[in-house]
C-alpha cells in the first residue's frame, strides 16, 4: 500500500545531478549502503548520459544526503529504470527518498503515455534480497516483488538467484502504471 504522498522534507532541495557530483557520491556511497561495496555501480557514465533523469537531494548548506540515478528504457517502451538509490543514514526516514522516487515516477509518467504506446508505465529496480531495509523501502512506495519462471524464496521473498552474476541474487521490484 502506498503511503499519501508527505509534503518535500524541509529545506530539502532537488536537482539533476552533474559529473561534478560524481567525486562526492562515490567517496560515501559505500557507507550509505552500510558497507556494502557498490561504488563500482555508481559510475561516472551515470552523471553523463542519464543526468536529466536522475536527482540529487541537498540539504540546506548544498550536501548531498541522497541521490537517485535511473534512466527510461531504451528496449522497453514505458519502462522506466531505478538503478540505485541511497540516503544518508542521517537523513532516512524524513521522506528524501520518497520525494526522489516521487519525482522520477512523474518524469517516467510522459515517456510512458506516448501515442500509440501499447504498454502501461512501469518502473523497476533491484535490490539485495538481504537487505530488509530497502525491500520495506521500495513497498512503503508503491513497489511490489515481481516473482516468475527462474524466481525463488530467498530471505522470505520472491528472488531470483544469480540474477547479477554468480552469488550476485536480487530482488526485482515494480511499480506499475496504477501506482504510478
Amino acid at each position: 500500500m502506498i503511503r499519501p504522498a508527505s509534503p518535500d522534507p524541509a529545506g530539502v532541495a532537488l536537482r539533476h545531478p552533474d559529473e561534478r557530483d560524481h567525486e562526492t557520491l562515490v567517496r560515501v556511497v559505500d557507507e550509505w549502503f552500510a558497507g556494502r561495496r557498490v561504488r563500482h555501480l555508481l559510475s561516472r557514465a551515470w552523471f553523463r548520459h542519464a543526468a536529466s533523469t536522475s536527482w540529487l537531494a541537498e540539504d540546506p548548506t548544498s550536501r548531498p544526503i541522497g541521490f537517485l540515478v535511473g534512466q527510461r528504457s531504451q528496449d522497453r517502451e514505458g519502462e522506466s529504470v531505478i538503478h540505485l538509490l541511497a540516503v544518508q543514514p542521517g537523513h532516512r526516514r524524513r521522506g528524501v527518498g520518497r520525494m526522489m522516487v516521487e519525482r522520477f515516477v512523474e518524469q517516467a509518467r510522459p515517456a510512458a503515455a506516448r501515442p500509440g504506446s501499447s504498454v502501461g508505465p512501469r518502473v523497476t529496480a533491484v535490490a539485495w534480497p538481504d537487505d530488509p531495509i530497502a525491500l520495506a523501502f521500495f513497498r512503503s512506495v508503491g513497489f511490489v516483488h515481481e516473482a516468475g519462471p527462474g524466481s525463488q524464496p530467498l530471505y522470505g521473498v520472491p528472488a531470483w538467484p544469480d540474477y547479477e552474476g554468480p552469488g550476485e541474487d536480487r530482488v526485482v521490484l515494480v511499480r506499475r502504471s496504477g501506482s504510478v
